[in-house]
């Protein structure tokens, strides 16, 4: 027992950390989708100045803290998401350890929150028109369950889920170009099927509603932020150790 706990109290602190490494990469990621560049080449640099970034300026969250939330070259100002993005990316991977313990059962729940929250802050950006990352996010949520031994259709309330999902995207893309319906459905399925467990028609209705509110003009960034908030809810209740 002794050992057990000797090694958890090593391993947390860890994957806090690795999470906040893999929250800068998917930073880069979700920054660069956007315009369709490589996520690998060029190196990090600054969007305004375009100074490349050295180690010390990628320090996830500290080195935003200690520039105070500039560019330590040009002085402009760095947004808020990189550090939250690097923070939440770190208690997904740190609070997933203390959940699932260290196995299969915790680089499934990992994996495929992770994926998750990239495609929900994709979603939430509203940058991103193609299909494809929240089309592999679904498809990666769904391919994760079965090393669990865990088939997302065996279960009759799960054939619910997919038309649900698709009313919502129909709700939320109704009369609005503008709105990926591709991003609602998928993200609505994922954060229903999140919440198999305690799965009922309740549970899609506050998705609904915000899928509603995105169809008027005048409830649009609401309903937008609403969908956005369920998908953070989700998320948290899914690593919050139990």
């Amino acid at each position: 027992m002794a050992e057990k706990e000797a090694l958890q109290l090593l391993l947390t602190p860890f994957f806090f950390i690795f999470g906040s490494l893999l929250g800068s990469f998917s930073n880069v990621v979700i920054l660069r989708m956007a315009s369709g560049k490589s996520v690998i080449f060029p190196p990090s640099a600054c969007p305004k100045c375009n100074h490349q970034l050295h180690a010390i300026d990628l320090i996830p969250v500290l080195s935003w803290l200690t520039l105070r939330g500039r560019c330590r070259y040009c002085q402009t100002r760095i947004a808020w998401q990189y550090p939250v993005v690097e923070a939440c990316m770190a208690m997904i991977l740190g609070f997933s350890y203390l959940k699932a313990g260290l196995g299969l059962p915790f680089i499934v729940l990992a994996g495929r929150t992770a994926i998750w929250f990239v495609a929900s802050v994709l979603f939430v950006r509203n940058e991103v028109q193609s299909p494809n990352p929240f089309a592999w996010a679904v498809i990666f949520y769904v391919y994760l369950n079965f090393p669990l031994g865990v088939c997302p259709f065996v279960d009759r309330r799960v054939l619910a889920i997919p038309v649900i999902a698709a009313v919502a995207a129909l709700l939320a893309s109704f009369r609005n170009e503008r709105t990926n319906d591709f991003a609602w459905g998928c993200l609505s399925f994922i954060a229903i099927y999140s919440l198999l467990q305690r799965f009922s028609l309740l549970t899609a209705i506050p998705v609904l509603l915000a899928a509603l509110l995105n169809r008027y003009e005048r409830t649009r960034s609401v309903g937008h932020l609403l969908f956005f908030g369920l998908q953070i809810t989700a998320i948290i209740y899914a690593i919050a150790p139990m």
